[in-house]
């Protein structure tokens, strides 16, 4: 939900300062720890579903566009983050599916 709010600051604003959060303590909330997995899939489905459409919309100049991160003191194109969330989503897939594995719910 960050990355997609990250993409929408970078752009609407010149070359915004994101805020960053600690995503462990962010895993420990109530509503991380006892929500049902079906909302959050659900969360996910709709917000990937926007993700693509706006991504796919892009053209070569706002790919170009950049937001700064105040942790990494740097700046991040669009074009170059599309490939950082993309590696950053394979990761979280191989976790869930290694956690269904381990359950043998996955086949």
């Amino acid at each position: 939900m960050n990355s997609f709010i990250r993409f929408k600051l970078a752009l609407t604003e010149d070359t915004p300062t994101i805020r960053p959060y600690f995503e462990d303590k962010w895993a420990e909330l109530n509503d991380s720890i006892s929500d049902e997995i079906l909302d959050s899939l659900l969360l996910l489905k709709g917000l990937h579903a926007k993700w693509v459409h706006l991504l796919k919309q892009l053209t070569d100049q706002e790919l170009r566009l950049q937001f700064s991160h105040p942790e990494h003191g740097t700046k991040f194109t669009l074009q170059e983050t599309i490939g950082n969330y993309a590696w950053h989503c394979n990761h979280h897939l191989a976790h869930i599916e290694l956690r269904l594995e381990s359950k043998g719910k996955y086949n």
